[in-house]
């Protein structure tokens, strides 16, 4: 059986707006917010079309989510605001439980990717090492740290929700 329209759409808005980050965060290292008001908008259109205005409830619960979960991240320092945002306007399209399960796969994502990159540089004894002084001195003043385009681990974590759920 063939998925319906309302199911496509909000799957192909919802990739479009990640695939649109991550091709601004890989050009630029960051989500622009001309990009984010556009996606949001967009998402907004897409859901008040398919739903009518009553399918804005689920999707400002969408949108909280997307800033709820990752706020504490961004306030650590340990991702960019524009994840966050990037996050949110996915939300209003993919809705809450996306929003959830997306954000716990990214993170594990994130982590492949780091560990990954970290392991090529030859840089375990700098990981090991932060690592040590984060969780046992509490320090993370004076640590080199890695910067890496975070919206990739996000849309993977998009991938990821899809293939848990059987759409891919």
């Amino acid at each position: 059986m063939s998925p319906s329209l309302s199911t496509l759409v909000p799957i192909a808005v919802s990739s479009a707006i990640l695939v649109a980050g991550v091709v601004d965060d890989l050009r630029s290292r960051k989500f622009h917010n001309w990009l984010f008001l556009t996606c949001a908008a967009i998402a907004v259109i897409a859901v008040v079309v398919m739903n009518g205005p009553a399918g804005m409830l689920m999707g400002l619960l969408g949108f909280a989510a997307g800033f709820a979960l990752l706020t504490p991240l961004v306030l650590m320092r340990v991702i960019g605001a524009g994840d966050m945002k990037l996050l949110a306007a996915f939300g209003i399209v993919a809705g809450w439980e996306a929003v959830l399960t997306v954000s716990i796969a990214a993170l594990l994502w994130g982590a492949v990717f780091g560990l990954v990159r970290t392991m090529l540089r030859g840089e375990i004894k700098t990981l090991a090492s932060n690592m040590f002084s984060i969780a046992v001195l509490k320090e993370r003043q004076g640590l080199t740290l890695q910067t890496m385009p975070f919206t990739v681990a996000i849309l993977m974590g998009w991938l990821t929700h899809l293939v848990i759920t059987g759409v891919l």
